[in-house]
């Protein structure tokens, strides 16, 4: 039952004198004790209004739940003369009697103990935390305080328990078993939890962070009383953000909180969050062939990703890093995060073209009640920020639009305005692979391979040697450019580069030689034409100094036949 059926269900209860033992059950944090305390505030029976409360949580023994009874009935027993007199003399009464027969019955808290059938008699006693009472403290003997004081002394009992939160279900099936008469089950929702959680702790951005926690189904208050609070803190200094700006940082501040404070049942990992948009994102596995067994482990990375998705969190970046090490430290720099917006400030509108392009997709595939001429005047939309849509949301945005009826011409004025824009920046290099497969328009293609033709043009063979040492490792463009070197331009090229470029080439052709047919293959004949190259310098005599270092390198590297004559190895 939501919050405002059980609060309802609770108060006809209380109002059946024939219910002795009520109790009140669901998960932690789900609002049971803020409902009592609630129903206790509104009441207008004396009895609930005066209602004691004890929590278990830690207790041991039966005399410190009694003794908290006492000092929960204290107050209101001093308020009201004819129970404090009554009290008085009761308990007075039998402290004489006993203390006549043994002389320590003169202390306090066993004067306390002795007041206890007077306090509760005809109360309403709250038991709250039952499951996290002491070991040492037998549900049996719970269950006898609960059966003498409602059977001797007209009392009655709200028992508050989190059934989640039971190591031993015993404890409960027993209490239900034996004293129970009427049990609610709290059943709290999202919303309700949320109203909650606000009237405590106020949020800066509420609608916001209200949509993330449904989108999470977060239920537990308290948890999203951290959530909030994380968000408040990480955003407190970042004023007017545009809705655009939020939906980039709120979502995921809200799901790492949310994930950091354990509040998503069987939930997802910041690893797993992290990797989206990556080489290690869960999606690839999604589209497995239908025939195929999917383990357990599948299917949860499968629902995580459907929540990432409901979310909006496609990639992450710096941000999420900044929000995990906040959140595992407890330790925030403020700048860090004002520079971070300040950079999504500056890709606002780049921001908006994907947010706008995820809104048509979303009512395309989903918003049945739009028409197609509908759907088509809001692909124009998209039009004068389609330039901020990448190449491959391009195509299956127009794919998309040429199915509807006339949308052929929309989507060649999308693509047309795309290359010209395309065209207009700088591009001295591209890489279009897609590790995911997705299709790319023709027309982007052959825009993409001019750029590569282009940047395949001015790769020189130093730059090639370069990419080759740094990243051990090449593509078609290194290979391209190394095959195509001549001996002149592998002679041109020792002799003009700089010093420090000329030590790393001449390391790296070197290695290269001593190994040259498994370069052969990729590279042609690349190292015969360095041999022949730094042949015709060190026998150049016009080329001073630079023919000896080319000896001394050569020698050094085991390879002086290659050259005419040799001279000694040193450290190069």
């Amino acid at each position: 039952m939501t919050l405002k059926i059980t609060k309802e269900n609770l108060i006809q209860l209380l109002a059946d004198q024939d219910s002795k033992v009520i109790a009140l059950s669901g998960k932690w944090g789900t609002g049971k004790s803020h409902l009592w305390r609630e129903v206790k505030t509104d009441s207008a029976d004396n009895a609930v209004k005066g209602a004691l409360y004890v929590s278990l949580f830690g207790l041991n023994h039966m005399n410190q739940i009694k003794l908290k009874l006492v000092q929960s009935a204290l107050p209101s027993a001093e308020k009201n003369n004819a129970m404090w007199e009554k009290l008085r003399l009761g308990a007075e009464a039998a402290r004489k009697m006993l203390n006549s027969l043994h002389k320590g019955f003169s202390a306090l808290d066993e004067l306390a103990l002795l007041a206890i059938p007077t306090l509760l008699k005809d109360r309403v006693i709250v038991l709250d935390d039952i499951e996290r009472k002491h070991d040492k403290l037998s549900i049996e003997e719970v269950l006898g305080f609960i059966d003498e004081f409602t059977q001797q002394h007209g009392a009655r009992f709200v028992l508050i328990l989190n059934s989640d939160q039971l190591d031993n279900r015993n404890v409960w099936d027993v209490l239900r078993e034996k004293v129970v008469d009427q049990e609610l089950r709290l059943s709290t929702s999202t919303e309700e939890a949320f109203t909650i959680a606000c009237g405590l702790t106020p949020p800066a951005y509420g609608e916001r962070i209200r949509d993330a926690i449904q989108r999470c189904d977060i239920t537990n208050i308290r948890i999203i009383r951290k959530v909030i609070k994380a968000v408040n803190r990480v955003l407190e200094n970042q004023a007017n953000l545009s809705d655009v700006l939020l939906n980039r940082v709120v979502p995921s501040t809200v799901l790492l909180s949310a994930i950091h404070y354990k509040g998503i049942e069987d939930g997802p990992d910041f690893d797993f969050v992290l990797a989206q948009g990556t080489p290690n994102d869960w999606s690839k596995y999604l589209n497995q062939n239908e025939d195929k067994d999917v383990d357990k482990e599948s299917q949860r990375k499968s629902k995580w990703k459907l929540l990432l998705n409901d979310l909006d969190i496609h990639s992450c970046d710096e941000y999420e890093l900044l929000v995990i090490e906040f959140l595992q430290s407890g330790m925030f720099d403020p700048t860090k995060v004002k520079a971070i917006v300040g950079q999504y400030a500056t890709e606002e509108e780049a921001m908006t073209a994907r947010d706008n392009l995820k809104k048509f997709f979303k009512r395309l595939i989903w918003n049945h009640r739009l028409t197609e001429a509908e759907l088509l005047e809001e692909a124009k939309f998209l039009i004068p920020r389609i330039n901020f849509i990448d190449a491959y949301s391009l195509t299956a945005l127009c794919e998309s639009v040429e199915e509807l009826p006339g949308g052929d011409v929309v989507a060649k004025t999308m693509l047309e305005r795309w290359i010209t824009e395309f065209r207009t920046k700088k591009h001295e290099d591209f890489d279009d692979d897609d590790m995911f497969g997705r299709k790319l328009h023709p027309a982007i293609k052959a825009e993409f391979q001019l750029v590569k033709n282009h940047a395949q043009a001015t790769v020189t063979l130093l730059d090639a040697c370069v990419f080759i040492a740094k990243n051990s490792g090449w593509n078609t463009r290194q290979e391209l450019a190394m095959k195509a070197a001549t001996v002149a331009d592998f002679q041109s090229t020792i002799r003009d580069i700089d010093i420090d470029d000329l030590r790393m080439f001449m390391r790296r052709m070197l290695e290269m030689t001593m190994q040259p047919d498994g370069y052969r293959q990729h590279f042609g004949q690349a190292t015969d034409r360095f041999v022949e190259a730094c042949k015709n310098l060190a026998q150049d005599p016009n080329t001073g100094r630079l023919g000896k270092l080319i000896k001394t390198l050569f020698a050094n590297s085991k390879q002086s036949h290659l050259l005419d004559g040799s001279v000694a190895s040193v450290v190069v």
